[in-house]
């Protein structure tokens, strides 16, 4: 299975994240982008952040990146 590296980012500053997942593909990866990015928007995770700017982004495991996804623009209902 792919592994997959999900950073932080508002372009200047970047919480990398050296843990990864094992997931079976992009779409997997991009998915569990989503959820990370709505957890942030939500402050389940981070919660004394101001994520205004930031950005989840999806690495593989050769160092592409595979998305980028607005923790601002992501919708904060499941589905």
């Amino acid at each position: 299975m792919p592994r997959y590296y999900f950073h932080l980012t508002d372009g200047k500053e970047i919480l990398s994240n050296q843990k990864s997942l094992d997931l079976p593909g992009e779409a997997a990866a991009r998915e569990d982008a989503m959820v990370l990015a709505r957890d942030l928007k939500r402050g389940r995770v981070m919660a004394d952040r101001d994520w205004a700017g930031w950005l989840v982004t999806v690495v593989d495991e050769h160092g592409h990146e595979i998305e980028s996804v607005a923790i601002a623009d992501v919708p904060t209902e499941e589905g």
